[in-house]
C-alpha cells in the first residue's frame, strides 16, 4: 500500500508539470500576489485529479488483467504493451518540448476563458473554480491518454496491485503529487514574481517535455531490469 501511495505521488507530480490552464491560473494568482486563492485553486484541481486517477487505475486494472490472461505464456505481448505506454510518454514529451511562445499564450487565453466560465456560473470560491477548471480540462487530448498509459504500466509491472485499497492509495498519492507540484509552482512564482521574464511559461513547457522524457527513461530502465528475458 505504501508502495502504491509513493508511486501515485511520483506520477501525480510528474504528470502535473505540463503548464496547462490550471497551472497557468495558479501562476497568475502568484504573480498578482494572491497566495491563498492560488493555493485553494490548486487544491481544487488536485481533488479532481485524485478522482481521475482512481478511475484510470481501475480502468487499467481491468484492461491489464484481461491482457495478462490473454498472453499467458507469451511475455512478448506484455512487453509490447509496456513499450507502447513508454512511447506515449515520449510523444507527449516531444510535444511539450517543442512548445513556442504562441502555445504559451494560448494556454493563458484558455485559462482565462475557463476561469471566466466558472465565475459566470456563480462560483467565486477559488477551490470550486479549480474543480470546474479541472472538469473542463478533460477535453485536453493529452490528459486522459497520459494517466491511462501510466496507470496501465503501474499495473503491468505490479507497482500497484488489483485490490481496491492499493488503487485508492495510488489515487490519493496521485492527488497529493499534483497538489505538491501546484504548491511548488505557487511558492516559486510568488517568491520570485518580480524577477520572472515573459518567456517563463515557454521554458516551463520545455521543462515539462524533458520531465516526460526522463520519466519514460526511468520506466524503460525498469523494464530492462525486471523483465525475465530468459522466459520470453
Amino acid at each position: 500500500m505504501i508502495g502504491a501511495l509513493f508511486a501515485g505521488l511520483v506520477v501525480g507530480f510528474f504528470l502535473s508539470i505540463p503548464p496547462g490552464p490550471i497551472a497557468v491560473a495558479v501562476m497568475r494568482q502568484a504573480l498578482e500576489g494572491k497566495y491563498r486563492p492560488g493555493l485553494e485553486l490548486g487544491l481544487g484541481a488536485a481533488t479532481m485529479d485524485t478522482l481521475y486517477s482512481l478511475f484510470a487505475i481501475f480502468a487499467s486494472s481491468a484492461f491489464v488483467e484481461s491482457l495478462k490472461a490473454m498472453i499467458t505464456g507469451n511475455g512478448w505481448m506484455l512487453l509490447a504493451f509496456q513499450v507502447v505506454c513508454i512511447a506515449t510518454l515520449v510523444v507527449l514529451g516531444m510535444r511539450y518540448f517543442k512548445a513556442t511562445a504562441v502555445k504559451a499564450a494560448k494556454s493563458e487565453e484558455k485559462e482565462l476563458k475557463q476561469e471566466e466560465r466558472a465565475r459566470r456560473m456563480g462560483y467565486t470560491s477559488p477551490y470550486v473554480v479549480g474543480i470546474i477548471m479541472s472538469i473542463t480540462n478533460l477535453a485536453s487530448p493529452t490528459f486522459i491518454p497520459s494517466i491511462l498509459a501510466v496507470a496501465g504500466f503501474m499495473h503491468a509491472n505490479n507497482f500497484v496491485d488489483q485490490s481496491f485499497v492499493s488503487s485508492a492509495f495510488y489515487a490519493v498519492g496521485f492527488g497529493t503529487g499534483a497538489a505538491s507540484w501546484f504548491l511548488v509552482v505557487l511558492r516559486s512564482v510568488y517568491r520570485f514574481r518580480d524577477r520572472l521574464s515573459t518567456g517563463f511559461i515557454t521554458r516551463l513547457y520545455q521543462f515539462a517535455g524533458w520531465s516526460f522524457m526522463l520519466f519514460a527513461v526511468i520506466l524503460a530502465i525498469n523494464i530492462v531490469i525486471h523483465t525475465k528475458w530468459s522466459a520470453l
